[in-house]
């Protein structure tokens, strides 16, 4: 007679919060690690890492990043280490370079639209009285003479985003060139010092250039940003928040009334910390507990137009600040933060609210933000998923919404245990920057970390099978997924809590054919069970063979149960579809707890 078995099909996303003996079935518990609910619903081993540029020995971290889609239509990423910002130059594909010997690297960057140059400028600060600019012009150079250099290409340096006004500098292999011509052409002139040396085939660059004395002379720019093409400038040190005129980065000024268009003067309660931007405002974080919402408003004084900055303090709680800029995240009408408490909360759309809700993103995960240290980390939005990295503690935790047919879903992945600092979009995909070296890595590409291994581990909620009392027994346990050749999927059965009854350990070899269900492509209808492949073969799971195995279990008496699949070797792939056994009450009952 079959057996009739329980099978839990449905994962419903990571969750810590609550004791993982009272979570429903189908949720991971704390242990979970670098595994991922996929697309199709499937728990799998995440993906690993690869160096994206070079391999480097060098042991300074990545204390910035920035990705900067040009108004060209180019793509650049940005980085820094030690005391060096670099730019990924796709002509020698490697990371160069773009200026050394900074007091400090921790940047916070924008960008700025210029008129007279008609491009948008990269702007950027470092907790300086400085503002540095650049135009992002990278060309390859094709000659040079005593006082001109050639770009190879059709396109002018003009055209290339290289300036054509104020005082105007290229780089090649790290010395400076000034020019005051030939922007209109390929060939700039009046080059000073002599280039004569330098090699064809080079990266040629724009240089930075500094602002000194911005906003004001001694003030420490920490924070930086922009909307409609006026800079806000804010200091951890100071509660005055500067805001430049539309069309000059530099001019802070402003009349009295003030005319639209002018800097203004924003003076705030607590000092800031970090902005965010929604629809024609922006908000202010300062302090550990403050924000603001502050506007533009246009109105009619003595008929000359006129306009005024409004400035909104909105009721938050304690410790409801957001820790620093590169803990918020705007998306779209919504800004997502890291708090003090600490907590990630999302600020919604909902534009007729005196004060808007907050939504605590973090809560079914409390204790693992709550025990993370999130110094240096970085949020970052990417497909549907926020990306909140934890450096310290080698951790990266992902929140994604995704649509099913019960509507729009909101949940947290497993920790990824990743040594990264800062996130980037690179070629469209994810990456990271890493917290321990000078290296960038696209994140979930093959089957290992950069050659080595790496554990990962579903852990799932404990079962009781709707009674915490009773006894339970089972004698048959049942396993399909996906897995590859090489893999040996270790699986956990801990009985009771914590394995406190007794733990079982079996394995899921994926090179057992009696446990192998082929995909046979082409092949003729009948070599397969009806119903174990689709008619016309599929390329689902990277063409590893699917699973399904019954392991026999001996009967042991149980309160509740907990599964574990988990593996630790180099270049493991597998996926868990769904698991049971045939549950079954025991006859006998739970003396030994009555008293």
């Amino acid at each position: 007679m079959p057996k009739e078995f329980t099978i839990i099909e449905k994962f419903l996303g990571y969750f810590t919060k609550k004791d993982k003996t009272h979570i429903g079935p189908g949720f991971l518990v704390d242990g979970s690690q670098n595994v991922l609910i996929n697309d199709a619903e499937k728990v799998e081993i995440r993906g690993g890492y690869s160096v994206f540029g070079a391999e480097s020995s060098d042991e300074n971290d990545i204390e910035s990043a920035y990705d900067w889609e040009t108004s060209s239509e180019d793509i650049l990423s940005l980085r820094s280490k030690d005391d060096t910002l670099q730019f990924y130059d796709t002509n020698s594909t490697a990371w160069v370079d773009l200026k050394d010997s900074f007091s400090a690297i921790d940047f916070i960057f924008t960008t700025w639209w210029d008129t007279t140059e008609g491009i948008d400028l990269l702007l950027f600060v470092n907790g300086s009285d400085k503002i540095w600019d650049w135009s992002g012009g990278v060309a390859v150079l094709d000659s040079v003479t005593a006082n001109t250099i050639k770009k190879t290409g059709t396109a002018t340096w003009g055209e290339s985003r290289f300036l054509t006004a104020g005082t105007r500098k290229v780089v090649i292999d790290g010395t400076e060139y000034t020019y005051t011509g030939g922007e209109s052409t390929t060939t700039l002139t009046g080059v000073t010092p002599s280039p004569a040396g330098e090699t064809p085939g080079e990266t040629v660059f724009q240089a930075i250039r500094e602002n000194d004395n911005q906003p004001a002379n001694g003030v420490t720019n920490d924070i930086i940003s922009v909307l409609n093409n006026q800079v806000w400038v804010g200091s951890n040190k100071s509660k005055e928040v500067y805001v430049s005129a539309n069309d000059d980065f530099t001019d802070y000024t402003f009349s009295s009334p003030r005319i639209p268009g002018e800097g203004a003067l924003m003076t705030i309660d607590s000092v800031a910390r970090a902005f965010g931007r929604r629809a024609d405002e922006m908000w202010v974080f300062a302090g550990r507990n403050d924000f603001y919402k502050s506007s533009f408003e246009q109105l009619e004084i003595n008929s000359v137009l006129s306009e005024t900055l409004n400035v909104k303090k909105i009721k938050t709680g304690v410790e409801q600040g957001a820790q620093s800029q590169d803990l918020v995240c705007e998306m779209g009408d919504y800004i997502a933060f890291l708090t003090f408490e600490p907590a990630l909360r999302i600020i919604g759309s909902a534009e007729d609210l005196e004060n808007p809700i907050m939504e605590n993103l973090s809560d079914s995960i409390k204790p693992d933000i709550e025990g993370a240290d999130f110094t240096g980390g970085h949020l970052k939005f990417h497909r549907n998923r926020l990306y909140l990295s934890a450096p310290a503690d080698g951790k990266v935790f992902i929140n994604e919404t995704r649509q099913t047919s019960e509507g729009v879903v909101r949940f947290w992945q497993p920790p990824q245990i990743l040594p990264i600092s800062k996130f980037a979009i690179i070629d469209g995909n994810i990456h990271g920057h890493s917290y321990l070296v000078t290296e960038t890595y696209k994140l979930f590409d093959g089957t290992n970390d950069n050659g080595n291994s790496f554990e990962a581990k579903m852990a799932l909620s404990y079962m009781d099978f709707g009674d915490r009392i009773n006894y339970k027994v089972f004698d048959e346990f049942v396993s399909e997924g996906y897995i590859s050749s090489n893999t040996k999927l270790k699986l956990d059965l801990n009985y009771n809590y914590g394995g406190s009854l007794q733990k079982v350990e079996k394995e899921i070899d994926g090179a057992d054919d009696n446990i192998l269900f082929e995909n046979v492509v082409g092949g003729i209808l009948g070599d397969d069970p009806l119903g174990d492949e689709a008619l016309g073969g599929s390329d689902e799971d990277a063409g590893n063979p699917k699973f399904r195995v019954i392991h026999d279990i001996p009967l042991k008496d149980f309160h509740q149960i907990q599964a574990v699949f988990s593996t630790d070797t180099t270049d493991a792939y597998w996926e868990v579809l769904c698991f049971g056994a045939n549950i079954r009450l025991s006859s006998n009952q739970p003396i030994s707890i009555k008293k």
